[in-house]
């Protein structure tokens, strides 16, 4: 009898689905359009979910939500115009998909925590393939005081994570690597 895949494989944390669909976390920038198109060359054809997460001006009640919501004169109309905006992400995101080569469907999700939790639960709910995400350039600095959505992603998953450079990080990475090898010959 042939070997055939299974639908499934088992990693040491948990099983894995691998017929489910990507997970493209997609916001419109240049690091998530570069994400998306690595992807769909990767895997054409492939059922994909691009998803733009938002979260509400006044999400969780407590002091500052409700200094906030003091603040700001209508918090419902910002709430409303946010979710749209990620709607109209989200629409762009499943135009290039599909003009790329993926059977995509778009989502625009509203969170009320941290984003890399929301993405590692949405792809749980999913049972996602693999989670597609790119990563920015940020500074080590701005990456430590306000976080890496991408590594934390990449670090806390439980399944597969395909993550791309953004095309300034990529140009950056090479830059350094040119240098570092126009030196290693130096004495």
């Amino acid at each position: 009898m042939p070997w055939s895949r299974p639908s499934t494989t088992r990693s040491s944390r948990t099983d894995v689905a691998t017929d489910g669909p990507l997970l493209i976390c997609y916001d419109g920038s240049d690091a998530a359009k570069a994400a998306l198109d690595e992807a769909a060359r990767l895997f054409s054809g492939q059922a994909a979910v691009v998803a733009c997460y938002w979260q509400p001006l006044v999400a969780r009640p407590g002091r500052f939500g409700n200094v906030l919501g003091e603040v700001v004169e209508d918090a419902g109309d910002i709430n409303r115009r946010e979710k749209e905006l990620a709607a109209a992400i989200a629409d762009e995101g499943v135009a290039l998909a599909r003009d790329a080569g993926l059977d995509a469907e778009g989502r625009s999700v509203e969170i009320d925590g941290p984003i890399e939790e929301a993405i590692l639960a949405h792809a749980d709910e999913l049972d996602a393939g693999a989670i597609v995400i790119g990563a920015r350039s940020r500074s080590s600095l701005r990456s430590l005081l306000i976080g890496n959505v991408a590594n934390e992603v990449v670090q806390r998953a439980t399944r597969p994570v395909f993550m791309t450079p953004s095309p300034q990080l990529a140009l950056r990475r090479g830059d350094e690597l040119a240098r570092d090898d126009d030196g290693a010959g130096a004495v």
